[in-house]
């Protein structure tokens, strides 16, 4: 695996004991908070002993069918996982290549990949060859580096790429004997081998280009594709169940009862019964577990249809596994007639915004709203969509939840809506005690001076097409926003904008001292003393060279110090007046962090893909 790590020279080692900073690290150690069942289940596999394998934000395995889970000595974020023929097991990360255990995952051998920014699929066919589709190059890889289709012949040890170098192939799929698919995104980018891999045609109808398969299975001479892209990030809507007579040449939409823009995640069969797995991280088209009992021609619901799933499988013990984006895993004895709920052992709860009110602790996640009493002991779902929240000074909470404003008096137990911006994903910030900004991704920014009641546009000119992420009034009381074109900055009220940093794509910002610091994706934190006119690199002690770092956060807190939150290095720590970043990860399980905030009495929140952590 490629990792990122920050390298202290010894001489600064040396001074940093001696000055007593490991004392001081450990009186601000974090303490990870309880959490609901609340975890992401990205993949599953049963081994031939009948251990049962799930990723989630690690590798988890349970050993007496799914009623408990224990964690696996394994290193990443397992986005996909095979039990070859053999046993072997190969796990396939998010930004960490492929992994090969042969000992059940008491150790694990690195393959290749790590190059690579997914592997959504791994697949062994007949004859005992190996498939994988890798996705996207990371930033800075070598030339030599490689996405699409490759094939291993000896257990997954080493790989050999096909013809299929398309870097956005997100699924490989061998649903009947000698026909084997690869699906991406974009013009010509589903693939067709009627000769086990060994040549490829995109001669192939009927299917979308802008949405990936998700799953293909075969039942009585006919082929049933599901369609619904597997990479959140990509934030693509809709999907549906497509049906092939000629062996995938061409394909015909099958997925009466399904709602139009339903995101299909996963498909299976079960005793000649078609089951389905759906659901979209915001209230987008159908949820839950559909089957269809007449080769496609009708759907019908069949359990957990209030939740996004990600997959359905089978199993040897006729189980039926259901993972969820957001409630962790479902099992089903009965062949989908009712669920049992399971994995409370799996840490994993994302949450991407912490914030405090009226004595209260609100986390916005993939689950949705939930809130607890300070201190924290257990948790209250309160809303079941994710939104962005916003404290106002009257102690009333703002949530901007698919493209609507919503407002609460009581702290999340009543809502009602207030305003409809119409976007899809919004960012909303009190950029002082009367300016609230909402940074719609992909529509502008829209500005209110009445709690929210209101909102008008801010005209951004040539700027106009861009994705807006983060804004900040400047301690002078400019205005700026981050943008995938650039940090973006208006002295006259945003009548007019002006790009002041234009290679850095700003995802946080904060103010300390009259000095403002941007974190952003790729390439770190920059920072600005002269109210956001001009920007200089600030990465001493947190980014070497050119080494890819997102800062997903920044906080200022009330001793002027400023933490950081990385996307997979962890926190670091700038105090008042120094010019170095510190690590700050002493305590912390995931070092992936979503934001960061300061609450009462000094106690910092800190969000990630395992739930919340503080610290006093």
């Amino acid at each position: 695996m490629k990792e990122h790590i920050i390298k202290i020279p010894f001489f600064i080692f040396s001074i940093l004991i001696l000055s007593g900073c490991q004392e001081q690290y450990h009186e601000t150690e974090w303490e990870k908070l309880p959490a609901p069942i609340s975890a992401r289940i990205g993949c599953f596999a049963e081994a031939p002993n009948g251990t049962y394998y799930v990723g989630a934000s690690e590798l988890y395995k349970s050993e007496d069918l799914g009623s408990t889970w224990e964690l696996v000595n394994f290193k990443g974020m397992p986005m996909e996982i095979l039990v070859t023929e053999s046993g072997t097991l190969l796990v396939g990360t998010y930004r960490g290549g492929i992994f090969r255990s042969i000992d059940q995952g008491e150790s694990w051998t690195h393959v290749g990949f790590e190059d690579n920014v997914y592997v959504f699929k791994i697949i062994q066919i007949g004859d005992g060859r190996i498939f994988t589709s890798t996705t996207f190059l990371s930033e800075g890889a070598s030339k030599e580096s490689q996405a699409g289709v490759f094939v291993s012949q000896d257990d997954g040890l080493t790989w050999q790429q096909t013809s299929i170098t398309h870097e956005n192939i997100k699924g490989v799929f061998n649903p009947k004997p000698g026909i084997i698919f690869a699906s991406g995104t974009g013009e010509d980018s589903f693939y067709r081998s009627i000769d086990n891999g060994q040549s490829w045609s995109t001669n192939v109808s009927g299917l979308p280009d802008t949405i990936s398969v998700s799953g293909i299975v075969a039942l009585n001479g006919n082929l049933f594709a599901s369609v619904g892209d597997p990479q959140d990030a990509a934030r693509i809507t809709g999907g549906g169940i497509f049906k092939s007579e000629d062996d995938g040449l061409t394909w015909i939409k099958s997925d009466n009862g399904l709602s139009e823009n339903t995101k299909v995640s996963d498909i299976t069969i079960i005793d000649n019964t078609l089951f389905v797995s759906t659901g979209y991280q915001v209230n987008i088209g159908d949820r839950g577990v559909f089957k269809s009992e007449d080769l496609g021609q009708t759907w019908l619901p069949t359990g957990l249809n209030d939740l996004q799933l990600r997959l359905i499988r089978p199993t040897s013990r006729q189980q039926v596994i259901a993972g969820s984006n957001v409630s962790s895993i479902f099992i089903s004895n009965n062949k989908g007639e009712s669920w049992l709920q399971t994995g409370k052992e799996i840490e994993n709860w994302f949450v991407f915004q912490v914030m405090e009110n009226n004595n209260y602790l609100f986390a916005n996640g993939e689950s949705g709203i939930w809130r607890a009493d300070i201190p924290v002991k257990e948790w209250q779902q309160i809303r079941n969509e994710t939104g962005s929240l916003v404290q106002l000074p009257s102690g009333k909470i703002l949530m901007a939840e698919n493209g609507k404003i919503l407002t609460s008096e009581d702290n999340g137990d009543h809502w009602s809506q207030i305003a409809d911006l119409k976007s899809e994903m919004i960012f909303l910030y009190a950029l002082d005690s009367k300016l609230l900004v909402a940074c719609a991704q992909e529509d502008g920014i829209y500005y209110s001076t009445n709690d929210g009641h209101d909102w008008l546009k801010y005209s951004m000119g040539m700027f106009e097409q861009n994705t807006f992420r983060t804004a900040i009034k400047t301690p002078g009381g400019a205005l700026l926003t981050g943008t995938a074109r650039g940090t973006l900055r208006s002295d006259d009220q945003g009548k007019t904008w002006k790009n002041v940093d234009e290679n850095f794509f700003a995802w946080t910002f904060t103010k300390s001292n009259n000095i403002i610091y941007a974190g952003g994706y790729a390439d770190g934190i920059r920072k600005s003393t002269n109210d956001g006119l001009t920007w200089t690199e600030f990465n001493s002690g947190l980014r070497e060279g050119d080494n890819y770092l997102t800062v997903t956060s920044l906080c200022a807190t009330s001793d002027n110090s400023v933490i950081c939150g990385t996307l997979g290095e962890g926190i670091y720590l700038l105090k008042s007046n120094d010019s170095i970043w510190s690590e700050h990860k002493i305590g912390l399980t995931d070092l992936v962090n979503f934001g960061i905030i300061e609450g009462n009495n000094g106690i910092i929140y800190s969000t990630s893909q395992k739930g919340i952590f503080k610290r006093n």
